[in-house]
């Protein structure tokens, strides 16, 4: 069966007391929390989705603005908004329409806790809790819910003595017949309120069950402290499987600390692409000056490039402004920068030394660069296996393993794979200039970009003859 109806509180959350000033924020990294359950639940497959509100003026004003958002008119989204008043004839007289995911507004969660919930769904007219985990003596922001200790077993709704404590962390999946009981409560207790009183009404604890969220993010947003929590998880979603050993372990600090910054004021990913293209293009301009200043500003200026490079991707993924063509912006700006750069680099050495020599080199070095990324564009193309360096180097990884001198040189290609991402280029480059080693950088250089046009030359037709071949035995 699939799970693709959700029903969504949208009244807004939170312990807000009388003088409190511990006011959970409505965004939370540049996107309402709203828009962001509704995009998470929509990347984990949900396609309808009914809005509960407690004003009707409001929710054609949810409704009205979701539907001007780019980002919904790009996805196959049905919504509709149920104010208060509405309910019992919506729901308590329309009868059951199958099982569905019952969310709060402010909820903030990981696409993973519905798959796994979903797998877990007990069926029927029973229904699933998803929970957190609550220490002994600590306080709850959400509902408690008192579960046996196989933390499954759900004895009571409430504080109270006995048993396991866990936290109703905003996210259910329910049968039909619970949406009509859930409009009875909502209606008797006039507000869109899933507190403690609201769940012992509707859910029966001999017929619900409790699921764990962990290891998976849950939790929705009802205090500074769970939004900073949110705002953590989020933060980390950010980073990419694929990030190099120095965008692990230092540029994807620096760049989402800044990410979250931007975000704040809400600028675009595809203006952040233009600033990184500015200060790659300027680090390459700087490097063909000549002197050891320029050389050492230019080689800043690429390796800040390289760590802010992130930060595009970063917004775009956080708040689900990714698109094809900001992703063939971003490579095609990487090339172009990293062109650029060492095209320079020799430049700058010919204008401090007046020998022809650095010309020279750096002649081969861009002719060599030139032919990889024509070789690359045209592999990528007719493999489909997709633009990113990244994704040729794990099946070149893959073929590693194979008997003959073909088989060799991919474990040798794979083990030196690492050195040709930016990241690690970029670092490198700053470093050794840093030091004076431009000469030495430059030698280096001569060396590895025509051994990688070669070597992709040869591996590219290799590939394509196997995949002509595979195809004609298929």
């Amino acid at each position: 069966m699939r799970l693709d109806r959700a029903v969504v509180l949208t009244g807004r959350r939170g312990r807000v007391h009388a003088g409190s000033e511990d006011v959970p924020p409505r965004a939370i990294l540049g996107l309402p929390m709203l828009e962001r359950a509704l995009l998470t639940a929509f990347q984990a497959g949900v396609k309808e989705f009914i809005l509960i509100g407690e004003d009707a003026d409001a929710g054609k004003a949810i409704v009205s603005s979701l539907g001007d958002d780019k980002r919904f008119k790009e996805r196959e989204m049905r919504l509709e908004y149920v104010s208060l008043s509405g309910l019992s004839d919506r729901f308590c007289r329309e009868g059951p329409r199958g099982r569905f995911w019952l969310m709060e507004g402010d909820l903030v969660f990981a696409p993973a806790v519905l798959e796994r919930a979903a797998q877990d769904d007990p069926g029927g007219d029973r229904d699933l809790l998803v929970t957190n985990r609550l220490e002994a003596g600590e306080p709850g922001e959400r509902p408690v819910i008192k579960t046996a200790d196989d933390g499954r077993t759900i004895e009571a709704f409430g504080e109270g003595s006995g048993g396991s404590a866990a936290s109703y962390a905003g996210l259910g999946l329910c049968s039909g017949e619970t949406l009509g009981r859930l409009a009875e409560a909502f209606t008797k207790h006039g507000s869109v309120r899933l507190d403690t009183d609201v769940l012992a009404e509707t859910f029966d604890p001999a017929r619900t069950l409790a699921f764990a969220a962990a290891p998976d993010f849950c939790e929705t947003v009802t205090s500074m402290a769970s939004a900073k929590r949110a705002e953590r998880y989020l933060l980390g979603t950010a980073r990419k499987p694929t990030d190099g050993f120095f965008s692990r372990n230092f540029n994807r600090y620096i760049s989402t600390f800044l990410t979250r910054y931007l975000l704040k004021i809400n600028v675009p990913p595809m203006e952040i692409s233009v600033v990184v293209l500015f200060v790659g293009l300027l680090s390459g301009w700087l490097e063909g000056k000549g002197g050891y200043r320029n050389a050492v500003l230019g080689a800043f200026l690429f390796e800040l490039a390289s760590i802010i490079d992130g930060c595009d991707g970063e917004d775009a993924r956080l708040t689900f402004r990714s698109s094809k063509f900001g992703g063939t912006l971003d490579v095609a700006g990487d090339a172009l920068t990293f062109v650029f750069f060492f095209m320079n680099l020799p430049i700058g050495l010919y204008r401090s030394t007046w020998n022809n020599l650095w010309l020279i080199l750096g002649g081969i070095s861009l002719l060599s660069m030139i032919l990889f990324y024509v070789q690359f564009s045209i592999y990528t193309q007719r493999s489909g296996i997709g633009n990113h360096i990244v994704t040729v180097v794990k099946d070149i990884e893959k073929g590693a393993g194979r008997p003959g001198i073909s088989g060799k040189i991919d474990w040798i290609a794979s083990k030196i794979a690492p050195v040709y991402r930016r990241d690690f280029f970029a670092t490198w480059a700053f470093l050794i200039i840093l030091f004076g080693g431009a000469k030495i950088f430059m030698g280096i250089l001569t060396v590895l970009t025509p051994a990688e046009a070669v070597y992709i030359f040869f591996y590219s037709r290799r590939r394509l003859r196997q995949e002509k071949t595979a195809g004609v035995e298929a």
